[in-house]
């Protein structure tokens, strides 16, 4: 075991932000730091700015780039040799597996990019849209997606990926229709609560497919790792049934 760690760990270390943890906690600490308080301390007695612009340029290059992930990803494996059941993650330096393990190296890029989103709401004095779920959710994506990157970029545990990529394509398209104007706000509107149970479903495929890492045949050299995975999964599947219950089913009963 420790020697496929050595090898494994070996093969990601000089990659940017993989040789520790700590680069990666420090960009979350300072993320924390600017959305919690230096932003609103800075904007208190500022008008918002007006990012329309940028935020077009912005959702267009992210859903783009959430949809490049998932092709990726899938052409890495899933295409060829990985089924939906149980694939032990195999150390190895063989291209497909290289080129998986890279993949995920990008969507961990991909969600520090991300973070973005609540500093464009900072700066436009969105700050209830900034909620303890949109924090949390970018938070821990981020330091998954390392998790990922470091133990497990490949097997089963890449599958997880996909789905969420796709709701992620889904929704930053959402957001760039909504940046078109208050008609096409009107009326995409009523799409808002169906995002929300798509990423709910994205959840419950997730909880069903990392399921399979918790029997004792399945992975069992990685069980820390499926335990953290299954516990964030449901605390985010709980966070979302909350939120679309207090956003649309009491609107709906009031």
């Amino acid at each position: 075991m420790a020697l496929l760690y050595i090898r494994y760990n070996s093969r990601v270390a000089d990659w940017f932000l993989m040789g520790s943890p700590f680069p990666l906690l420090g960009i979350i600490c300072l993320y924390l730091l600017f959305v919690l308080h230096l932003g609103p301390f800075c904007m208190k007695n500022r008008k918002p700015f007006n990012l329309n612009r940028l935020m077009i340029c912005y959702n267009i290059s992210m859903a783009t780039a959430s949809g490049t992930v998932f092709y990726g990803l899938l052409t890495s494996g899933f295409t060829t040799k990985f089924s939906l059941g149980c694939e032990t993650h195999v150390v190895s330096n063989d291209p497909e597996s290289y080129r998986m393990a890279r993949w995920v190296w990008r969507l961990l890029m991909l969600k520090i990019l991300e973070l973005s989103d609540t500093v464009i709401f900072i700066l436009r004095k969105k700050y209830n849209q900034a909620s303890f779920l949109h924090i949390y959710h970018h938070t821990s994506t981020a330091l998954l997606s390392w998790i990922a990157c470091k133990f497990v970029p490949g097997g089963m545990w890449t599958f997880t990926i996909m789905p969420n990529c796709i709701v992620h394509v889904i929704m930053y398209t959402y957001y760039l229709l909504a940046c078109l104007g208050p008609e096409v706000q009107k009326r995409i509107a009523p799409w808002k609560q169906y995002i929300t149970g798509l990423q709910m479903f994205q959840f419950i495929i997730m909880i069903c497919h990392t399921f399979q890492t918790l029997l004792p045949t399945c992975e069992p050299n990685r069980k820390p790792i499926a335990y953290i995975y299954m516990s964030q999964i449901l605390i985010m599947f709980y966070m979302f049934c909350d939120y679309y219950k207090k956003s649309y089913l009491r609107k709906k009963a009031e």
